[in-house]
């Protein structure tokens, strides 16, 4: 998880110039005298904040799943009786089944995140580049204001 979130915090970073405090003028002053409070937020608001969003969809957490599930076949195999024809063992298997990995969903919401703002921000620009198929652009752009291209 702290892979992609890592890669976020870095290109927010990027994009707020966090790194370039000698820009001083228009929204660059204002980001300067903000930093504090940007800084504050990526690195202690963001992901607490996350982390309430995604509650809602636990429903009830997929490890504490798995142990009632893992203490149930060891007591069943204990007294004898096949895991399988359990009722009980079965709704446990459809509930794990059913249940939301939690990880797995914040990696990929951090990604298409990554992905997002990499689409549309490169060298202090914003801009929408379009694609034909992920990671290719429809006409090679070098930051021209004008560019004529040959099909």
């Amino acid at each position: 998880m702290k892979d992609n979130y890592q890669k976020l915090k870095k290109i927010l970073r990027e994009m707020f110039q966090m790194d370039q405090a000698d820009l001083d003028f228009g929204i660059y002053g204002i980001m300067n005298q903000k930093r504090a409070e940007v800084e504050q937020f990526l690195d202690h608001d963001l992901l607490p904040q996350v982390k309430e969003a995604f509650q809602e969809y636990s429903s009830l957490d997929r490890l504490k799943i798995e142990e009632k599930l893992s203490t149930l076949k060891q007591n069943l195999e204990d007294a004898g009786v096949n895991p399988e024809d359990s009722p009980k063992y079965q709704e446990l298997m459809n509930e794990l089944n059913n249940s939301v990995d939690m990880e797995a969903l914040e990696q990929e919401v951090y990604s298409h995140l990554v992905s997002f703002f990499s689409r549309y921000y490169d060298d202090g620009d914003f801009l929408s580049r379009p694609r034909y198929k992920e990671g290719v652009y429809a006409i090679p752009y070098k930051g021209e204001e004008v560019k004529l291209h040959w099909a």
